[in-house]
């Protein structure tokens, strides 16, 4: 157990600051049986896309565009959040100074000082940047956590739960990857957008 703390500790220092998982994070949360080399970017990704989909929010830092239609409120609420900076707002073509609004960083919600968005469909466009300079733990562990179970799967046929070879049985079970998988979503939650009527 040590030896896969210090494994995992080790690993933490080769994750990119957007990445959410790393081959060598995998490999050690497997106790080695999948070695780095044969996990695959593509688990990693869709592992990535899982997590943003049933959470809700953006993890990675990534450009955004988000086209809305203005209704008359204060304040607009944008589809993915933390956001990073704002670069532009725009309301029925004409650019919005930030000294016009206030952006909730933490929340994705911008409430404009002293105007309201005009009603419209598509008429409200803004580009930024959003998600965490630096992937929070948790959402790291859920990432390695699905990589770790794709890999074994892959390795160990995924439909067989036990191998006997003469003498020798051994029974591979997720139990425990499927148990702290679930302990580590329910850490994490959901949130939803706010939709306005």
């Amino acid at each position: 157990m040590a030896v896969l703390a210090s494994l995992l500790s080790q690993a933490v220092m080769d994750v990119a600051p957007t990445e959410y998982t790393s081959p060598a994070l995998v490999s050690a949360m497997t106790g080695g049986e999948v070695p780095q080399g044969k996990v695959l970017p593509e688990w990693i990704e869709a592992a990535t896309e899982e997590i943003d989909r049933r959470s809700g929010m953006c993890f990675r830092t990534k450009q955004f565009t988000n086209v809305l239609d203005g209704d008359g409120s204060d304040a607009i609420f944008l589809d993915c959040f933390p956001i990073l900076e704002i670069d532009v707002l725009v309301l029925d073509g004409e650019v919005i100074q930030p000294k016009e609004y206030v952006l909730k960083k933490a929340t994705g919600i911008i409430r404009l000082k002293d105007r309201l968005t005009p009603y419209g469909i598509a008429n409200v466009i803004i580009s930024g940047i959003h998600g965490y300079p630096k992937v929070p733990a948790l959402v790291q562990k859920i990432a390695t956590l699905i990589v770790a179970k794709t890999a074994l799967s892959a390795r160990f046929e995924p439909l067989v739960d036990s191998e006997n070879i003469g003498d020798f049985s051994q029974t591979r079970t997720f139990k425990k990857l499927n148990d702290e998988l679930d302990r580590a979503w329910e850490g994490l939650g959901k949130r939803f957008r706010i939709f306005t009527l």
